[in-house]
């Protein structure tokens, strides 16, 4: 697996501007484009999150019961995210990682994969055992196998890892039991 986040940036010389999920790379001394192409600011619009959960754009800040779409899907070949556990509630019921569009009744629910019968359109990552200041890694590669993988604190979980996801998906939250994320799209605030 690839490096990723704010330490592979440091190692590879790279720069990397994200606004959302669209994320371009260039080597230091040049112009990565970000500027020019005007990024979308990434959210989580009242249209794409269940009716119970609270979502804080300011922040980024997820809570409530339910599930919420990010305003952008991912554009590009690779990109990294992390969701920082500010509170995991009573029984952790925390899952995040990449979905198609779901309908709004979708949202309504915490995304579960046991139950999305032959096609698949949640893939994501769920451990009981978070506790709050940890943080979830979300790295997503168009050519790299695995398309999917998820760290914790660092540490990679390869159990979850999924080897093929094609099509144009967006990144996906759950919460439930009263826990609460906060997710962090721009690199200069990542912690791994």
């Amino acid at each position: 697996m690839r490096p990723w986040g704010r330490k592979a940036a440091q190692e590879t010389g790279a720069r990397i501007a994200m606004g959302c999920c669209f994320s371009q790379s260039a080597s230091p001394g040049t112009s990565s484009g970000a500027e020019a192409v005007g990024l979308p600011e990434i959210g989580i619009p009242a249209s794409a999150k269940g009716k119970d959960v609270v979502v804080d754009n300011a922040n980024l800040s997820i809570s409530g019961s339910g599930s919420a779409l990010a305003s952008a899907p991912i554009e590009q070949d690779r990109a990294y995210w992390e969701v920082k556990v500010v509170d995991p509630g009573s029984q952790g019921r925390i899952r995040v990682g990449v979905s198609r569009r779901l309908k709004e009744e979708d949202l309504h629910q915490e995304i579960d994969e046991a139950s999305q019968g032959d096609k698949r359109r949640v893939w994501s990552f769920q451990q009981g055992d978070l506790k709050a200041g940890d943080v979830v890694g979300v790295t997503f590669g168009q050519s790299d196998l695995p398309n999917l993988s998820f760290l914790v604190n660092g540490e990679p979980q390869p159990a979850f890892d999924v080897k093929k996801i094609g099509g144009l998906v967006y990144p996906i939250f759950s919460v439930g039991q009263g826990a609460t994320l906060r997710v962090v799209f721009d690199p200069e605030h990542f912690e791994q």
